[in-house]
């Protein structure tokens, strides 16, 4: 069989390279999650990038319409006014229209203003999310493996001096 220096120095080679091999998985672990914690935020942000695009179409699309009713509205009000004979009423009217139509434009503004305030949160969440899914796997630490490889040295060690290694040899009238 082996002499117990063989085998101690055997045993602190296996520790060693288990120790290593932990914390580079470890890292490679680590490395992946934040790879993909990234990809789902990108993923979130497309979508979230994509709702705040149609959102502000909508709104304008919708200013737009608004526009044309209050433009059709105000003309009608105006032949109506010329029909009648009624000017000065008629400008009251068309000024009442033209308000509510500013009106609705507003109102459809701070809608969409809302709805951005609203987004901008999502983006939030979505950092927020995307930190903690990373924050979920550790890192592996150099001082943790290095105290870990030195702990093996040490049990290593003592179990050399101890005579531990020595004890295998018993069958072979070579130990002590």
């Amino acid at each position: 069989m082996c002499d117990p220096t063989t085998l101690a120095i055997a045993s602190m080679a296996m520790s060693t390279a288990g120790a290593v091999q932990g914390h580079n998985a470890q890292n490679k672990a680590y490395e992946k999650n934040a790879e993909m914690a990234n990809k789902a935020k990108m993923d979130e942000d497309r979508m979230i990038n994509l709702q705040e695009s149609q959102e502000q179409e909508a709104a304008a699309s919708q200013s737009i319409e608004q526009n044309r009713q209050t433009q059709e509205l105000a003309a009608r009000a105006n032949v109506a006014g010329g029909e009648s004979g009624g000017f000065l009423n008629n400008n009251a009217v068309i000024q009442n229209i033209v308000r509510q139509g500013l009106e609705a434009n507003t109102t459809s503004g701070q809608n969409l203003e809302r709805t951005k305030a609203q987004l901008g949160e999502q983006r939030l969440g979505a950092n927020t999310r995307a930190q903690s899914r990373i924050n979920s796997v550790s890192k592996a630490s150099a001082a943790a493996t290095g105290l870990k490889i030195a702990g093996n040295a040490i049990n290593t060690g003592a179990q050399y001096y101890s005579g531990g290694f020595g004890e295998l040899d018993k069958g072979n009238n070579n130990g002590k």
